[in-house]
């Protein structure tokens, strides 16, 4: 087995030993397939600095997740990098047990990871936050004209796109919605 995914497994009595002080964990995991679109996780790893609390039949984990990106941009193809810090506030609750709770807000349904009876998983939550967080197609500027811009030029960029508001014309059925620009 993988250590470092076993690391992620977290059991619930060293969670819920402390009771309702905050158990802090702090380590690197390397996770595979950390990539979306032109941007991946430089060698997939993730520092996990996460405050888990333990609120009747719910655990709370809440702190930092920090990883270095890698990509291309999508108009010139230079390589690009960047540096993620996430915020995470996330709750987790016994699987099976979130719809017989009346106790959790009908709100919070919709947001929580689940646990089972013997370990709370962290890497669904870590791939979540970091997925979301990477940029699909990242630009290098945002006035990249690409590598070959008098072949392929960018419309929508520069001074030569610009257009007078009487040249630019739009679809009559989203008229009425031009008045809500005012």
């Amino acid at each position: 087995m993988n250590t470092e995914l076993d690391n992620l497994r977290i059991p619930l009595t060293v969670i819920r030993r402390g009771g309702e002080k905050p158990r802090e964990i702090s380590f690197m995991v390397s996770l595979n397939n950390l990539e979306i679109g032109l941007s991946k996780i430089k060698d997939g790893k993730v520092e996990v600095n996460l405050c888990l609390t333990s609120d009747g039949n719910k655990i709370n984990a809440q702190g930092v997740l920090l990883a270095e990106w890698v990509g291309e941009c999508r108009r010139c193809l230079d390589s690009l990098y960047g540096e993620l810090k996430l915020n995470v506030n996330e709750s987790f609750v016994e699987e099976g047990k979130i719809f017989d709770d009346e106790e959790i807000a009908i709100s919070e349904k919709a947001d929580v990871y689940f646990f089972d009876e013997v370990h709370l998983n962290l890497e669904p939550l870590i791939r979540d936050a970091v997925l979301l967080a990477l940029p699909l197609s990242p630009l290098c500027d945002p006035y990249c004209q690409g590598s070959k811009p008098e072949e392929f030029p960018v419309a929508g960029n520069g001074a030569s796109s610009q257009k007078d508001e009487k040249d630019e014309k739009g679809d009559p059925r989203w008229a009425v919605l031009d008045c809500l620009k005012e």
